[in-house]
């Protein structure tokens, strides 16, 4: 027996490959095959050493086969194939959109979806029916909930898969599509400047917190190190910067010649060099992300400006409130 690690085989190839009836009900018993769907399997053992993301490909691969050209994976399934980052989100059922379809029941599962979809708007990957990455971008964006939608259009123009022109044109001949105005906002908002998830997310949060727009990737000149420092952002005009989960603008893993503890001590010297700027510095951590606890962010940043000469300070129009 022999499957691909990322793949999935059906009965009938086993039983091509040499296997009997009661060979592959045994593998199945065993453990040693996890069902997919009936006559649909995986191998246990690569099953359970992938991640969650992984396997929600090849489910989609594996359900593509069953459509037959008749519905392309879509939203955020879509994203996965094409290697878009997203936030963790509910994997279950895998996203296909049948074009011009009235309409589809879900199962344990397809999330089905309908809408009219022309060439432009459909690529095959791995040998899959998928939509392009500017509708998937497109469909993401008026469906999901902000944080995933960001960071679905940040991934894709970062990545370079999509340009804003080409998300522009496509929202232009999508105007009467269900959507349509959630999604000019979030495209928008996008900025491939953002480099990982958890700094898309970053920004839905303060823009719905009213928080000033911050410039990403900032680079923080005249604080007399040999290195002019980077930050994850820059409140232009409030003297304050903004840094996700504490990690080190300046050199992702530890350079040769240098110990974790130099990195530390460096990661100190570039901190107090900026603050030496009359800059302020709110630091933000994964967990303060979360729906429930984002708002609690609010008065940190209320304080950090008062600090930096702005003690009057309100939080301006707030964005994302809305689905």
């Amino acid at each position: 027996m022999h499957i691909a690690i990322d793949s999935w085989t059906d009965r009938q190839a086993l039983l091509a490959g040499g296997l009997t009836e009661r060979q592959v009900d045994d593998l199945c018993r065993s453990g040693r095959l996890q069902r997919l769907r009936p006559g649909r399997y995986v191998d246990t053992a690569s099953w359970k050493a992938m991640t969650d993301e992984d396997r929600h490909r090849v489910r989609a691969r594996e359900l593509a086969v069953l459509f037959a050209g008749r519905a392309a994976i879509s939203h955020e399934s879509a994203a996965l194939l094409h290697r878009l980052q997203l936030p963790p989100i509910n994997l279950v059922r895998v996203h296909a959109t049948w074009p011009g379809s009235a309409g589809r029941r879900g199962t344990s599962n397809i999330h089905p979806h309908r809408g009219l979809l022309d060439e432009t708007d459909l690529v095959i990957v791995d040998g899959t029916l998928v939509t392009s990455v500017a509708r998937t971008v497109f469909d993401i964006a008026r469906t999901a909930m902000p944080s995933v939608a960001v960071a679905a259009a940040d991934s894709a123009l970062r990545s370079g898969a999509v340009s804003r022109a080409a998300l522009r044109a496509l929202l232009d001949r999508s105007r009467r599509v269900t959507g349509h105005r959630k999604a000019l906002h979030v495209i928008e908002f996008a900025d491939p400047r953002a480099e990982s998830v958890g700094e898309s997310i970053c920004r839905v949060r303060m823009a719905q917190l009213g928080i000033p727009t911050p410039t990403p990737q900032a680079v923080i000149g005249g604080v007399g190190l040999e290195f002019d420092p980077r930050v994850d952002f820059e409140i232009d005009g409030f003297g304050t910067v903004v840094e996700f989960d504490g990690r080190i603008k300046y050199g992702r893993l530890v350079p040769d010649g240098k110990s974790a503890g130099d990195v530390v001590f460096d990661e100190k010297r570039r901190e107090d060099a900026i603050r030496a700027t009359g800059r302020e510095c709110v630091r933000i951590v994964w967990d303060e992300l979360r729906l429930d606890r984002y708002p609690a962010l609010l008065p940190r940043f209320a304080s950090a400006f008062g600090r930096a000469g702005h003690p009057t300070w309100q939080p301006g129009h707030r964005q994302f409130l809305t689905r």
